[in-house]
């Protein structure tokens, strides 16, 4: 009888899960989505604003406490990209652009991670020649109380500064 109890139990469920009474997949949820097109959004405004030398809206990504890591060896640094260009770092002033692409955004509630890869390309004044170098990252964002995704935690992993012009 027990055998024939859970036989029956087990077909039961199995025509349920079948008619889509019930999902055992996982999927996101409206909220997570809606979440994730606001966050890529974010990354693509800092990318706009940043590339167009506007610092206080490139500054709106930051969380008030947001703490971050880039490393400091000297293969990063601003200086190896001079180096890397053939510029005096006295000689002039630089700037950088960037690109952007998202290798995945995971939401859950009010926090979301973030992993993406970064290309930035340093502009020197009065010079043709630019450097270039890839920068991977991960992210950790959370919903804020006025509703906005803003980044809390961030580490990166530069590759070296490499010429390109």
């Amino acid at each position: 009888m027990r055998k024939q109890m859970r036989l029956i139990s087990t077909v039961a469920l199995s025509a349920i899960v079948l008619a889509g009474g019930v999902s055992l997949t996982f999927s996101q949820s409206e909220n997570d989505k809606r979440s994730e097109e606001q966050i890529r959004k974010a990354l693509a405004d800092w990318v706009a604003a940043t590339n167009r030398r506007d610092e206080t809206a490139a500054n709106t990504i930051w969380a008030q406490s947001v703490v971050g890591w880039f490393p400091e060896a000297p293969e990063f640094s601003s200086r190896a990209s001079f180096a890397v260009a053939g510029i005096p770092e006295d000689k002039g002033a630089s700037y950088s652009t960037y690109e952007l692409k998202i290798d995945e955004v995971a939401v859950s509630g009010s926090m979301a991670a973030v992993h993406d890869i970064w290309t930035e390309t340093r502009h020197f004044n009065g010079s043709p020649v630019t450097v270039r170098r890839i920068i991977r990252g991960s992210e950790l964002w959370r919903k804020q109380p006025d509703g906005k995704w803003r980044i809390v935690r961030w580490v990166s992993a530069p590759e070296k500064w490499e010429k390109v012009a």
